[in-house]
């Protein structure tokens, strides 16, 4: 009999965790009976009251499933309190199975996340948001995207052996397909440049930057960092989406232009997949400081790209104990920084770049994810997670 496999989401709007369920449908659609629910949106504003709260809560519990597995994806996070609840009244009203997927905390420089879950009362309530984020019930069982956040959320309380590490899977066969058009795809971002006041010149290497703009993204220090370079222009895939967030790519916008500096903001939503933009990058930036995941790591190798940029331990010590090889990367940005990422990039390591990537499809394509995967949920077919 073939299991139904319920994967739930606030939305399936374009962005990271999209890409993540989709991928992660692809992956287990041989195995499961995989279906999507999402649709909930977000809803930050507090109730009135607590009696108001659950009830809205228990009106969402009703459209979650009865049957099979739930896998929910961030709902922890705050941006849906009421849904968050209503998962935990699944738990505890039904048998059927739950895996509550970590992929941020709302305590993680998350303020109005943290602050919706705080007030979702309509009073602040420390105790109440964190016993239905962060519980232990038979039928649930707890999933991290790293070993350090497995840490981190058996610090909330989580029994550790209830929480399992299960990374994100990359789209292995979508970024194995043929190289794009090279004449084509410089056309397009030119297009795209000129319409938009942007420097670009076609003739130029090309860095790309596989990620949107974000304060936490640093994306202002990609920015200097191809400024110090001065031979290379940078590509930053996805403009920025929260109103906080916008103001800080208006702000990088203004300075790009104002100092004629050769970067393209936003440049993604010219095609209709990434794979055009990392096939005519040279090489692959990332100088994000906070990551879930860290998908800017991986997805480059598969295209056979250098990727480059600032380390975040927590995140890549994961795929290094995989076997991938990261000494290239760097802590600080200052001038010896600059001088060893010139010669990189002059002269690239390709025993590198093919063994990362053969690590990547060995531990994180979809086939991976499928066969870590079915080793968590054994327990959950044969019974309680317990």
């Amino acid at each position: 009999m073939v299991v139904t496999l319920t994967i739930l989401h606030y939305h399936l709007r374009p962005g990271g965790i999209t890409t993540v369920v989709r991928n992660a449908q692809r992956a287990l659609s041989k195995k499961f009976d995989v279906r999507l629910l999402a649709g909930f949106g977000y809803d930050e504003k507090p109730a009135r009251n607590r009696a108001l709260f659950e009830a809205d809560a228990r009106a969402l519990m009703k459209r979650l499933p009865r049957t099979g597995i739930l896998h929910t994806h961030n709902v922890s996070l705050g941006k849906n309190p009421r849904l968050a609840y209503a998962v935990k009244l699944l738990a505890q009203q039904t048998s059927i199975r739950i895996i509550n997927q970590i992929h941020d905390f709302p305590e993680d420089n998350r303020p109005a996340e943290l602050r919706a879950l705080r007030y979702c009362t309509g009073k602040r309530d420390d105790r109440f948001w964190r016993e239905f984020c962060y519980y232990d019930l038979p039928n649930v069982i707890w999933a991290t995207l790293t070993t350090h956040d497995a840490t981190r959320l058996a610090e909330r309380g989580i029994p550790a052996r209830k929480i399992h590490v299960l990374p994100n899977p990359v789209d292995d066969t979508e970024f194995s397909g043929s190289v794009s058009p090279r004449a084509e795809t410089l056309t397009t971002l030119t297009q795209y440049a000129r319409q938009h006041h942007f420097l670009f010149d076609p003739r130029r290497p090309i860095l790309l930057s596989p990620m949107k703009v974000m304060v936490r993204k640093n994306n202002e220090e990609a920015i200097e960092l191809v400024k110090r370079l001065k031979n290379y222009q940078l590509v930053i895939s996805l403009d920025a989406s929260s109103p906080s967030d916008r103001a800080y790519s208006e702000r990088l916008k203004r300075k790009i232009r104002r100092e004629r500096l050769p970067v393209a903001i936003g440049a993604g939503k010219a095609f209709a997949d990434p794979l055009p933009l990392f096939d005519i990058a040279c090489a692959v930036l990332t100088t994000s400081k906070v990551e879930g995941f860290g998908y800017a790591f991986l997805e480059g190798w598969l295209r056979r790209k250098l990727v480059f940029g600032r380390d975040i331990p927590e995140v890549t010590r994961d795929f290094v104990a995989a076997g991938m090889d990261f000494r290239h990367l760097y802590h600080e940005l200052d001038d010896s920084t600059i001088q060893r990422i010139a010669k990189l990039l002059a002269h690239q390591p390709r025993a590198l770049i093919e063994k990362n990537r053969r690590v990547v499809l060995a531990h994180y394509s979809l086939r991976a994810y499928a066969r870590r995967y079915n080793e968590i949920l054994r327990r959950c077919l044969l019974g309680s997670f317990d």
